[in-house]
């Protein structure tokens, strides 16, 4: 049996992470358990050192990718075989985490992406942010070869062995580009069904801004991760 841990990156969510962890707890008992605090200004890192969690308190804000980096650096330091990453907003249900490394296990997969629309169901959200999914959604069909229904999904389980040859490409946020990154090199990319509650508190990473910053940031992240992936196939 695999030994699995749970990155949890979390940035300002006093409000959710005692539920998120306490259901992890109760869900997947057999699974360790990481939180990386992002540089929270609210009492989250007080709330996890309550419940006796492990805790990586990062001195300043540093955004979702490099956070999570620190938690997979963090598991494959100490010889974990799967990381899952798991959102710290609530969204996430915990009774799933076990469905995606199972089909990580079953499927003989590298990353498994636990997926809000991979069964049919509809994009949701406001127009931009839906016409942004279904392009990127297609681009990944365009440039791997297999269309990727959620390239935007924050609940993944990956094998070290995928862990490792990301972990230090500074210019990854660990979506799209990740997945057409480990896509191009030949490694085996499934989704999972999952449900994705809606956010009760908190405030989101996108906003009015990052509908126009975003995809240009994302746009420039894949062409990276292209050429990277090229350059290396150069190499070898």
């Amino acid at each position: 049996m695999e030994h699995v841990l749970i990155v949890i990156p979390a940035y300002n969510e006093e409000r959710t992470i005692s539920a998120v962890i306490t259901d992890l707890r109760r869900y997947v008992p057999e699974y360790d358990r990481v939180v990386v605090n992002d540089g929270s200004r609210d009492n989250t890192s007080h709330v996890v050192d309550s419940l006796g969690e492990k805790q990586i308190k990062l001195a300043s804000n540093l955004g979702y990718g490099w956070c999570l980096q620190t938690g997979i650096k963090y598991g494959l330091l100490r010889g974990y075989g799967v990381i899952v990453s798991f959102d710290a907003d609530g969204q996430h249900r915990p009774e799933d985490v076990r469905g995606v490394v199972q089909a990580l296990l079953d499927n003989d997969a590298d990353l498994v992406i636990g997926s809000r629309y991979c069964e049919g169901f509809p994009y949701s959200g406001a127009f931009e942010r839906r016409l942004g999914q279904v392009l990127f959604s297609h681009l990944t069909r365009l440039l791997i070869g297999k269309r990727i229904y959620d390239t935007t999904s924050g609940f993944k389980a990956m094998r070290a062995t995928v862990c490792e040859t990301i972990v230090d490409r500074s210019f990854l946020d660990f979506h799209i580009e990740t997945i057409i990154r480990l896509g191009l090199s030949g490694y085996k990319i499934i989704e999972q069904p999952i449900i994705v509650r809606e956010r009760v508190h908190g405030i989101s990473m996108h906003n009015f801004t990052s509908v126009f910053s975003y995809p240009l940031k994302t746009l420039l992240l894949i062409l990276i991760a292209y050429i990277d992936v090229i350059l290396l196939r150069r190499k070898s």
